[in-house]
């Protein structure tokens, strides 16, 4: 997908946050602030010169309904996590992290936005977005899953103020960009006292709005200890198992998995993929995750890896058909179908000061990167001179 993006354009943003592997080494980061320069001479990229926030729509499909997901892009001030509400849930690993913070340094740009989610059962944001949504947006554009995205630019200050009060009292989630937030903040503490990186683009989602879904990540096991059998007796001790196909059809699968969806508020609920047969993996709900659940009792307890194990055979997909597929080709030995986890669930977690486990959540829809940017065009501005 990354050779389709850059051959569409010698202007993609792909060309900013992707450097180009040339031989055996990367682009130098220095070469891609090179690039931004360029651009930013040749208009390419053009700076707004109100402030503005910019709404943001995306529009998709979900079991047959259409659904938008409505948000805005903004500078939100970095803040050390926990000391107002800045939560994170996943854990940050140093590779991506490290790259994140020299293009940062680098360029002193932001090309894509951190997910952030708030709560706001007033919809305080939605009002005022909402007449300007019947306007010509600024941009439109379709992505590689056929989603719609629009942008519309709201400068009016009045609007920007309340919006800013808002958000000045609410604890906010980091959904997705936890590599660039924890970059971002480590890029500020190296600057504390330049203005421009105490500051970093985000896009803001109201939890009440309806408008995202979490979406499950499936696990695979491309190796196990145990015989069928033996796999199925050991679960039988702890969760109730029951078969639920062998040999079934796509339409078969399809109403497995709702299967597995019904009674997951009071039930830890998993579907068992092992050859042919699909199987319900059932017990009583307790206070841990479905995924911690299924790692620490079923992959560790029952089936017998070890955390250094799992790393060499433990696989991830968020297309339950694909874990399917290759179950059923025998590239994989055992497949678990999972379901979503809820948004209490992840609130409940961070706040307890804890993370979820990799590869918990998947928000969705994903959000387009290089539509709006945050370029420090003082920095730029002297270069020039």
């Amino acid at each position: 997908m990354e050779r389709e993006f850059r051959a569409k354009s010698p202007y993609n943003a792909v060309h900013l946050i992707l450097p180009k592997l040339k031989g055996k080494s990367w682009v130098p980061y220095e070469q891609i602030q090179e690039r931004l320069k360029e651009w930013l001479d040749g208009r390419i990229i053009q700076p707004d010169l109100k402030p503005a926030i910019y709404v943001y729509c995306i529009t998709y499909r979900e079991d047959g309904k259409e659904k938008q997901n409505l948000g805005f892009f903004a500078l939100g001030r970095l803040e050390e996590y926990l000391s107002r509400g800045v939560a994170p849930h996943e854990n940050i690993l140093a590779p991506p992290r490290e790259d994140r913070l020299r293009l940062r340094l680098s360029t002193q740009a932001d090309f894509g936005p951190v997910y952030m989610i708030y709560s706001d059962k007033e919809k305080v944001f939605e009002r005022l977005a909402a007449p300007i949504l019947n306007s010509s947006p600024l941009a439109a554009a379709r992505d590689m899953a056929g989603e719609m995205h629009q942008l519309w630019a709201l400068m009016d200050e009045a609007a920007i103020g309340r919006v800013v009060r808002l958000l000045a009292s609410k604890p906010v989630l980091i959904a997705d960009g936890h590599h660039r937030y924890d970059a971002a903040l480590e890029s500020w503490r190296l600057n504390p006292y330049r203005p421009w990186f105490e500051h970093r683009l985000m896009a803001f989602f109201n939890a009440e709005g309806g408008g995202f879904s979490i979406r499950p990540i499936h696990r695979m096991l491309y190796d196990l200890k145990l015989s069928k059998g033996e796999c199925l007796g050991r679960l039988a001790e702890n969760f109730e198992v029951s078969i639920l196909y062998a040999g079934g059809s796509e339409e078969d699968f399809s109403n497995a998995q709702k299967v597995v969806r019904e009674n997951s508020e009071k039930e830890h609920r998993f579907g068992l993929l092992r050859e042919d047969s699909f199987y319900l993996l059932a017990c009583p709900r307790t206070e841990n995750l479905d995924v911690a659940v299924l790692n620490q009792e079923i992959f560790k307890n029952i089936f017998g890896f070890s955390e250094e194990e799992l790393k060499q055979v433990l696989d991830y997909s968020k297309d339950a058909k694909e874990v399917a597929d290759k179950v059923g080709m025998g590239k994989a030995k055992a497949g678990f179908i999972l379901n979503p986890v809820r948004m209490e669930e992840i609130w409940k977690v961070v706040q307890s000061g804890q993370k979820l486990p990799p590869k918990s959540t998947f928000f969705y829809p994903k959000l387009l990167t290089g539509l709006v940017m945050n370029i420090n065009s003082e920095f730029y501005k002297k270069s020039n001179g």
